[in-house]
């Protein structure tokens, strides 16, 4: 089953970086403005990459147990920088926070969602 989204804003992660778990790379992303609990129990999930020509980006859209819906802008020049990382090419995993990175702590609440790929657009060129 395909996941067509149908979003109304999208947010930029304020900040990120590549980590791993397990041996699975693991894309961590702090964003502030996200509407979503960090103590939603996820038990299921979809997501689909749109890529969005006009801002020359990349956004994952990702609905939570087929209610709640949030979408993820990675700008070129921004956080798609992020995608360009070589371990962005095969399969990762996103995690999400609201809180800044440099202040996490091992009871910092966030979501996981693992086995994302990310297949690229030709329009996007990146």
């Amino acid at each position: 089953m395909t996941y067509s989204p149908n979003l109304s804003e999208a947010h930029i992660p304020y900040d990120g970086g590549w980590t791993e778990e397990n041996g699975t790379p693991v894309l961590l992303l702090s964003v502030p403005t996200i509407p979503i609990e960090m103590t939603t129990n996820i038990h299921k999930f979809s997501y689909t990459w749109l890529f969005e020509k006009e801002m020359n980006a990349y956004v994952l859209c990702i609905r939570l147990n087929n209610q709640e819906e949030f979408g993820l802008v990675f700008s070129q020049k921004e956080a798609g920088v992020l995608l360009l990382d070589a371990d962005a090419y095969g399969e990762f995993t996103v995690v999400v926070t609201k809180e800044q990175l440099e202040n996490l702590k091992e009871d910092t609440p966030y979501l996981s969602f693992p086995k994302i790929s990310l297949t690229r657009s030709l329009l996007a060129g990146w």
